[in-house]
């Protein structure tokens, strides 16, 4: 490896953080935003479990975002979310199912596969975040 080589990289890796700055910012400010105020203890107002999670589903369903958001909103989610159900929930919805991008997803895919991609999302989703905190628990 040469020197201009290396200074090519480095360039590149400048110019990719700063392309991806506002994004960075923007999760920072989300992450405030939730830590500050979206406070946990109203789901846990919920008796039922298996409303909780479907409950966490259809909120955290109602947005797009990408993975490595999702894991850095729930490394936040720890401390103040004592259910790891309800954070596998919310890392796989955000995901997976996504209502906001559905007009969209429509346009480009068809309303039929759209909407069965969701649902089976939806239901997926839940299977899954049951299955890996039993996994979890169990391990």
């Amino acid at each position: 490896m040469n020197k201009k080589t290396i200074v090519i990289w480095f360039k590149q890796m400048i110019s990719g953080f700063w392309i991806n700055l506002p994004i960075i910012l923007g999760i920072l400010l989300l992450i405030a935003l939730i830590k500050n105020y979206v406070s946990m203890s109203f789901l846990y107002t919920i008796e039922n479990k298996f409303l909780l999670w479907v409950f966490v589903d259809i909120l955290w369903g109602l947005f797009a975002g990408n993975p490595i958001n999702s894991y850095i909103i729930a490394s936040e989610f720890w401390p103040i979310a004592d259910n790891i159900i309800i954070i596998w929930t919310f890392l796989i919805s955000w995901v997976t199912v996504g209502i906001v991008q559905i007009p969209a997803e429509s346009y480009y895919f068809g309303k039929k596969y759209t909407i069965t991609r969701n649902i089976l999302s939806f239901i997926f989703s839940l299977i899954w975040a049951y299955t890996i905190a039993l996994l979890y628990t169990i391990f």
